[in-house]
């Protein structure tokens, strides 16, 4: 199966309260731009998990203009301050119980989505996370570990 890990969209400066930040013009741009090489790569996602964040849920409705997404689901997991390892043992009974799903998108929040990319790798990739850019993954259930596929820059 494939994870998408994804950053959210450029958002409005920090001297509002974070979780209440939106996208700017760019960011909102940015995001199609990652909804059409989503599109593009693997035509459709079957779930996406979604920080509550404003920015995050933005950037995930900017995205589904150019790309479908099956199912959505918020997790307050995937915040900036998500613990990566208990987000993975979540991840893998979620993924268990939904053979179905193939493509998965994560939209989350920096310094969140390197880490779970190291995570899930089992080795530090330290990979940085440019705004709305996705880190691909190849996820192999049945041994918990991902492989670093590409990553897009929007």
């Amino acid at each position: 199966m494939q994870i998408f890990i994804m950053r959210h969209g450029e958002a409005e400066n920090r001297f509002i309260d974070d979780a209440s930040r939106c996208l700017t013009p760019l960011g909102v741009s940015e995001a199609g731009s990652s909804g059409t090489w989503l599109r593009d790569v693997v035509g459709h996602i079957d779930m996406a998990l979604v920080s509550p964040y404003v920015r995050a849920l933005q950037t995930l409705d900017a995205l589904m203009l150019k790309v479908p997404v099956e199912l959505t689901q918020n997790s307050a997991d995937v915040t900036p301050d998500g613990q990566p390892e208990l987000f993975h043992d979540y991840l893998r009974v979620l993924l268990a119980e939904n053979p179905h799903v193939r493509n998965l998108l994560i939209v989350s929040h920096m310094p969140f989505v390197s880490s779970l990319v190291d995570e899930l790798c089992g080795h530090y990739h330290s990979v940085l996370f440019a705004t709305a850019g996705i880190v691909q993954l190849g996820y192999e259930l049945e041994a918990g570990r991902a492989s670093l596929i590409r990553q897009y820059i929007p």
